[in-house]
């Protein structure tokens, strides 16, 4: 995807993101998140957009420790903290340059900074659901493109977890399958650790959909009802229990 999409994405997300806030109350507690409430949603969030956005201005080439941005959202409103931290940020990511080098922890150093506007994008997207889940209110991932992309990155980021607690219970393959837009994945653990291609394969447990509703079944902000599943159930659910967001 291009920068702008995920840019369109921040946008579009941060505004639906704000809105919830303000339906569900900063007091309601957050369901994808047990120990959370909204007004703790709203803080993560506000942190995040300030966070990314200081990195990728600044060009920094290490890690940012984001303990100044914790205090500092402690002594503003939630709400207002969440919503000029999106304002900043888009502002900030619109006129930077992508493909100059800022530190990210996947690469664990300097990477083009492109890295940053795909994962707030993603970030964004999730958190929004977290906290339309707390105001009672439908989630939908839109474009299918964007969701189909969240779940790349998803497994991307899955394979350079080591090690992950309990992968042991999950042996074996899955493939997941997007219906509606393209992409299949194969995630492989085994002694070695884990291994994703992008590829059509059999695999012990298959999970189908839209990418949007695999998407939040991988995140775990939505149970595997409505998708097609094939192979073991007690692996599938054993899945939702160890790769945890």
């Amino acid at each position: 995807m291009e920068t702008s999409a995920y840019l369109n994405a921040v946008r579009d997300n941060a505004g639906l993101l704000v809105e919830a806030v303000r339906r569900a109350g900063l007091d309601a507690p957050v369901p994808p998140c047990p120990d959370w409430t909204v007004a703790d949603l709203a803080r993560h969030q506000g942190r995040v957009f300030r966070w990314i956005s200081g990195m990728v201005e600044a060009g920094a080439q290490e890690f940012v420790d984001p303990k100044d941005l914790n205090e500092q959202a402690k002594t503003v409103d939630p709400l207002v903290w969440v919503e000029e931290g999106a304002e900043q940020a888009l502002a900030i990511l619109k006129k930077a340059d992508p493909e100059a080098a800022v530190w990210n922890w996947l690469e664990r150093g300097p990477a083009p900074g492109r890295f940053w506007w795909r994962r707030l994008a993603h970030e964004t997207v999730i958190h929004r659901v977290d906290a339309e889940a707390a105001a009672g209110v439908a989630s939908r991932v839109e474009p299918a493109e964007l969701a189909s992309d969240g779940i790349d990155e998803f497994l991307q980021f899955l394979g350079a977890r080591k090690p992950i607690d309990g992968a042991e219970r999950l042996a074996g393959s899955f493939h997941f399958h997007s219906s509606d837009v393209a992409g299949e994945w194969v995630v492989v653990f085994a002694s070695g650790g884990v291994e994703v291609t992008r590829e059509h394969a059999k695999a012990d447990v298959a999970v189908r959909g839209a990418a949007a509703d695999l998407e939040l079944f991988l995140y775990n902000r939505r149970g595997s009802d409505g998708l097609e599943t094939f192979g073991d159930p007690a692996k599938l659910a054993a899945w939702t229990e160890v790769i945890a967001f």
